[in-house]
Parts: structure tokens; C-alpha cells; sequence
């Protein structure tokens, strides 16, 4: 998996170091509040745990964190999605690190690298109607509202990029 960096970022695989602070994240319940609350902790451990050592060839993941020093931030990744060739972007990032653009910046770098280093032209981001800061994220990379589907049992506003 490729580093990617920005002015501020870099946008690094996962490691097993990044866990607990992955654990941390997803049992934040406002980091989690338009996704269902905080997942149960063991078995999302466990698949977190698994994702990192093992990978899953259909998802990418990276860590993110501050260009000039260490520690995690949040991550964001993409990968396939229910839609007809469409490639779904996530982005989550721990509470204390909102508001400061990391998430554009994030959600930038990798849309550029996905498009002009691989060659992929759709993408889709799955965002609740009520999650504002998710949504400006969404308008300033440069997605466009593109209707409403349901995922994981929960109506999500589609934004699409082509």
C-alpha cells in the first residue's frame, strides 16, 4: 500500500500499533452516532485485528496522522460497494481531531491517488442525512448529492463523483 502525504498529512497502512487507537475511535458513541453507536467491542477487535494482518483484497484502509510526528488521527480508505461500478470512500476520525480539515485533506490526497495512480473513476460515500461535518467533507472534496439507498439498515444519502 502506498504513503500518501499531504502538506499537514500522511496517510499510512495500518498497523497493530494503531488498534487500541482504533478501539478508542469506534467506542467514541458521537463518533459512531450516524453509524449505530460503538460496534461490540471484542468481536469489532477481532476484525479489526483480523483486517490489519490479513488485509482484505477488496477494502484499503489507511492511518491517518500529522506529516511531522506520529499518532494516530483517524482513517480513511475505499473500497467496493453495492452500487454498479462504484467504489465506496470512508472516512472516520477520532472526536479530538474534528474540525481542523483533517478529513478533506484525507479525503483529497486519497481521492487524487485513487484516480491519477489507479485509474479509478467512480466513487460513492454513504453519508446519514443529519451528519453535517460528513457531508461538507463530501461537497468539498468535490461529490455531488446523487439520491438516497439503505445500508446496514439505515437510510444514507448518496454522494457520487465520475
Amino acid at each position: 500500500m502506498q504513503m500518501l502525504a499531504t502538506p499537514r498529512l500522511r496517510l499510512r497502512a495500518r498497523t497493530l500499533d494503531d488498534l487500541d487507537a482504533i478501539m478508542a475511535m469506534d467506542a467514541d458513541p458521537e463518533v459512531r452516532r450516524f453509524m449505530g453507536g460503538p460496534p461490540p467491542a471484542e468481536a469489532h477487535r477481532a476484525e479489526v485485528r483480523a483486517n490489519i494482518i490479513d488485509g482484505r483484497p477488496s477494502f484499503v484502509r489507511w492511518a491517518i496522522e500529522w506529516r511531522d510526528r506520529p499518532g494516530f488521527l483517524g482513517q480513511c480508505g475505499f473500497g467496493l460497494c453495492h452500487l454498479p461500478d462504484s467504489t465506496a470512500l470512508i472516512w472516520r476520525l477520532a472526536r479530538a481531531h474534528w474540525g481542523r480539515g483533517v478529513a478533506t485533506e484525507a479525503v483529497g490526497a486519497m481521492l487524487h491517488h485513487a484516480r491519477e495512480d489507479l485509474g479509478m473513476r467512480s466513487f460513492v460515500a454513504f453519508i446519514h442525512a443529519d451528519n453535517q461535518a460528513s457531508r461538507r467533507v463530501a461537497d468539498k472534496v468535490g461529490l455531488l448529492p446523487a439520491g438516497e439507498t439503505e445500508l446496514h439498515g439505515y437510510r444514507q444519502l448518496v454522494y457520487r463523483l465520475d
